[in-house]
């Protein structure tokens, strides 16, 4: 079929059927634009602000972990030697209720009994030495006061060596 072909055709048609093929036409011209360019971009525009709101969030958690990173640069660089004797101060502390073992890279501080109160202000000087426990099994006992016993594992900086 060639154009001539088709347009001796159409004028063979009479006008109410080719009212309803222009129509028929327009209305598949409709639906084809509207799915393939509204529809899309109707879509577009409605996720828009649920997408704005993620994007939001992840970068209020970026812009928290640059602080944080920036902050952890700033921190003063601690020896290993300074590390492991904050560690050791910071036990003594505590007193009979915490004990300190030390191997060739790690320390084992072991806790008996001891409230929140006291357990808690142990951990600045030690996270100011620059440790940071890489395993901690504690336990809670007691009432209305609870006690912790367990033991916490520090990973040591290469360097750290117990004094004699």
């Amino acid at each position: 079929m060639n154009w001539q072909h088709i347009k001796a055709r159409w004028a063979g048609l009479a006008l109410r059927e080719q009212s309803a093929l222009t129509l028929a036409a327009a209305i598949l011209l409709a639906a084809l634009a509207w799915s393939l360019l509204l529809s899309p971009a109707l879509h577009t525009l409605r996720s828009a602000d649920s997408q704005n709101a993620q994007l939001d969030s992840e970068l209020e958690r970026m812009l928290a972990l640059q602080t944080r990173a920036k902050l952890l640069q700033s921190k003063p660089v601690v020896s290993p030697q300074d590390s492991l004797k904050a560690l050791q101060s910071a036990t003594a502390l505590l007193g009979k209720g915490a004990s300190l073992q030390l191997a060739a890279d790690h320390a084992t501080v072991s806790v008996k009994q001891l409230s929140a109160q006291s357990l808690a202000p142990w951990f600045t000087p030690v996270s100011a030495a620059g440790l940071s426990p890489t395993e901690v099994h504690l336990q809670r006992s007691g009432g209305a006061e609870p006690l912790w016993s367990g033991v916490l594992l520090f990973h040591l900086p290469a360097g750290a060596q117990a004094a004699p």
